[in-house]
């Protein structure tokens, strides 16, 4: 199917990422320009000590894969009791496969895990031992849940993308702008967290955008969201909760008479024995 929207949004993600890897692969040191200016002393960057940006970013962590998991116990239970969705399993779909394969596999379950650079917190630059990796180059600065690239700007953009997505159909003209601002401004949160709490740095976040951008725009032509958010509305939200709700009662009802017809048939021995 021809999606003007879809077509211009590949190619600009994809210009914007060549942009960013070419920058920063030819500027290395950028990334340690960037995060010296949130550093204050040994160890200790400006968002280090404050409480409110260890809650917030705790906060957006948990919340998040909170939403994530919800929808996956969601899939799990409609599959389960044989309820076909009038929201669109698709649109559910798209949502979580975009979390599992962005987030999930491609940041935590592979980058994180072999590429090996330091966080800008264990660096000699900021007072730590380990030395500079430039982006793209594996290094054995880090053993495991290394800084490049960024779990929780991945989770944080795989949501706001995920979401603009699903809900750009039903918003009004004024509301998409209004709603892309706010998807934006919780991206920038996001990132300025995690260079400020000295945990990652620039470039580590904008590659884990970018990976969620591709990702859920990979997913969205797999799963066909451009028909089937259509059918994601608040109506038929609430209708699916119903159902589930219904349908969850009626089996745990049935498993209860069930272990009353076992019991029954089954009476417990009181006959006893005496000496």
């Amino acid at each position: 199917m021809n999606d003007p929207i879809f077509s211009r949004l590949h190619v600009f993600t994809l210009t914007a990422t060549l942009v960013m890897i070419c920058t920063f692969v030819s500027f290395p040191g950028l990334d340690i320009a960037i995060s010296g200016l949130v550093y204050e002393r040994a160890g200790r960057f400006l968002l280090t000590a404050s409480w409110l940006a260890n809650a917030v970013n705790d906060s957006l962590r948990i919340g998040l894969s909170a939403v994530f998991l919800a929808i996956l116990l969601a899939i799990l239970l409609w599959k389960l009791l044989r309820i076909t969705p009038e929201s669109g399993l698709a649109n559910w779909g798209f949502a979580i496969t975009s979390f599992l394969i962005g987030p999930g596999l491609i940041v935590n379950g592979i980058l994180k895990s072999y590429v090996g650079r330091a966080r800008p917190v264990h660096l000699v630059e900021f007072g730590g031992s380990k030395a500079f990796t430039p982006m793209l180059e594996i290094s054995d600065q880090c053993g495991k849940n290394c800084s490049f690239s960024s779990g929780e700007v991945a989770q944080t953009s795989t949501f706001v993308f995920t979401a603009l997505v699903l809900a750009w159909p039903h918003l009004s003209r004024t509301g998409r702008w209004v709603w892309a601002l706010i998807g934006a401004g919780l991206i920038c949160l996001s990132m300025f967290l995690r260079i400020g709490l000295g945990r990652h740095f620039m470039s580590d976040a904008l590659t884990s955008v970018a990976i969620s951008a591709m990702v859920a725009l990979a997913m969205y032509r797999l799963f066909n969201v451009g028909m089937a958010r259509g059918k994601l509305t608040w109506v038929a939200l609430l209708r699916d909760l119903r159902a589930m709700g219904g349908a969850f009662t009626m089996l745990l009802l049935r498993g209860g008479r069930t272990a009353l017809s076992l019991r029954s048939c089954n009476p417990p021995d009181t006959t006893g024995s005496r000496d």
